[in-house]
């Protein structure tokens, strides 16, 4: 089975320099990129972070003419309230296979940043508040996209436990599922969220409730920054969502989904 991961960055992406040819050294068939679109970016003083989708396009032509290997055009947009009319106006001039969501910053700090990174964060449960209701307006008004990226973003660096998160988020995290589910936008493991910050309990307690409200579609994603994190711990997310029931994931292309059995899956 040609699987491949659907979220992976490289140097276009403002914040990470892995080289095209070290994601070619894997010796893959098909891949795709899906580098960071952040505008007003407060992780780089403010500024716009547009990737080079024209480079991405001509590395489309030399993959296949030189390595065969086909390129899906992807891309990673970090909404924020009041720049949909921006966001799309730059979408709409590519062809893209595959349009990730997420929500990274909210114009003034990134959720991930802490006291000692931007004196400028609030408080823990201000944070988390101001991300959950941030990522619930990004599902609802930015739909033209296939998948929802790591839907936890916003609690990685919070020392709050799984019942804390539960008592103050399951009814906007629901309202979020409700909205993904309504417009058929995927819900993707996200495995560096998985493995890198430990928040496998927060994924245990997501997936049963998201396919209680009706959800099917699933998709893994490393986030890999580094051509070595590529289908990270695939074969965990395949066990995973295993044991709730699920025997398909989506994969895209051109922006349809392509339903692959669980079973027919084995990552190295």
């Amino acid at each position: 089975m040609n699987f491949y991961d659907q979220h992976c960055h490289t140097h276009l992406s403002f914040d990470s320099e892995e080289s095209i040819d070290n994601y070619l050294a894997l010796g893959l068939e098909k891949l795709t990129f899906t580098e960071h679109l952040d505008l007003d970016n407060p992780v780089n003083g403010g500024h716009d972070d547009i990737p080079d989708f024209e480079q991405a396009v001509i590395w489309q032509q030399e993959m296949k003419e030189k390595n065969d290997v086909d390129l899906l055009l992807g891309v990673e947009v970090g909404y924020v309230p009041g720049q949909e009319n921006r966001l799309n106006e730059i979408l709409s001039s590519y062809d893209f296979d595959i349009k990730l969501l997420s929500c990274h910053h909210n114009r003034i700090y990134d959720y991930m940043d802490t006291k000692e990174t931007n004196a400028k964060v609030e408080s823990s449960e201000q944070m988390m508040d101001q991300y959950v209701d941030q990522l619930l307006e990004a599902v609802t008004h930015m739909t033209d996209v296939q998948i929802m990226t790591h839907f936890d973003y916003g609690f990685r660096v919070h020392d709050a436990s799984l019942e804390t998160i539960q008592e103050r988020y399951t009814e906007k995290i629901t309202e979020i599922f409700q909205q993904i589910i309504k417009h058929e936008i995927a819900f993707e493991l996200n495995s560096k969220s998985i493995v890198k910050y430990k928040n496998l309990d927060l994924y245990k307690w997501a997936i049963p409730l998201y396919l209680s409200l009706g959800g099917k579609l699933f998709t893994l994603g490393s986030d890999a920054h580094l051509a070595s994190d590529y289908m990270l711990a695939f074969n965990d997310l395949k066990k995973l969502l295993q044991q709730y029931g699920v025997d398909e994931v989506a994969l895209y292309e051109k922006e349809q989904a392509k339903m692959v059995k669980l079973s027919e899956l084995s990552f190295v």
